[in-house]
């Protein structure tokens, strides 16, 4: 049985075409069965703080060293790599703002990803995730479309971040664009014809 976490990071709520696509993959995973539990954080209701002059120093402190005080400053962080721990399939939803991805997002990935938590060093100081063996689907929505040979700088940003920093090398990336064009309608069964079900996860 696998555990589902679904991050929406969209303000547009229900009108949130990244929210839709993400949905539309949840729903996919649910056909297949085999689910146990889905934990939904909506990165808008309940935001991400970001780090300020104090906190900063508590994500680069090695775990053996907090205390109290770390406990307090990294409690939203600490819920953060609680529930990607947790997760087995982890779907994330994201509007491309200025080629890159929402700020909430953003400021998730950076409560989530710290040394010595989502990663170690080895003895020649190589990063090792500590998070492999999860599968992320990332569902990107962009008002216009990528010029053809674009580069897909959410998807490779998104990618880098979990490869390096939490071991997650199972990621895939599905897009909707062209939300802005006039008569624009979301055509998500197109979009997910090629799904990769849980059942083929390895």
């Amino acid at each position: 049985m696998k555990n589902i976490l679904h991050i929406i990071s969209s303000a547009r709520g229900e009108l949130s075409y990244s929210n839709q696509l993400s949905s539309a993959i949840l729903e996919k995973l649910l056909q297949q069965g085999n689910i146990n539990t889905i934990t939904v954080r909506d990165l808008v209701k309940d935001a991400p703080p970001y780090a300020d002059e104090v906190s900063i120093h508590e994500f680069y402190k090695h775990p053996e060293l907090y205390d109290e005080q770390s406990k307090h400053l990294l409690s939203y962080a600490n819920r953060v790599v609680d529930e990607v721990r947790e997760a087995d399939i982890i779907v994330i939803g994201t509007p491309m703002f200025n080629l890159g991805i929402s700020t909430s997002l953003k400021a998730w990935l950076d409560q989530l990803i710290r040394a010595g938590v989502t990663y170690v060093f080895d003895e020649q100081w190589n990063r090792v995730g500590q998070f492999k063996g999860k599968k992320v689907y990332l569902a990107v929505a962009s008002g216009g479309r990528s010029a053809e040979g674009a580069p897909d700088y959410v998807s490779a940003y998104i990618k880098d971040v979990f490869r390096n920093y939490t071991g997650i090398t199972d990621v895939e990336a599905y897009r909707i664009e062209g939300t802005m064009e006039n008569g624009f309608t979301a055509d998500y069964e197109s979009i997910l014809k090629d799904f990769n079900s849980v059942t083929e996860m390895p």
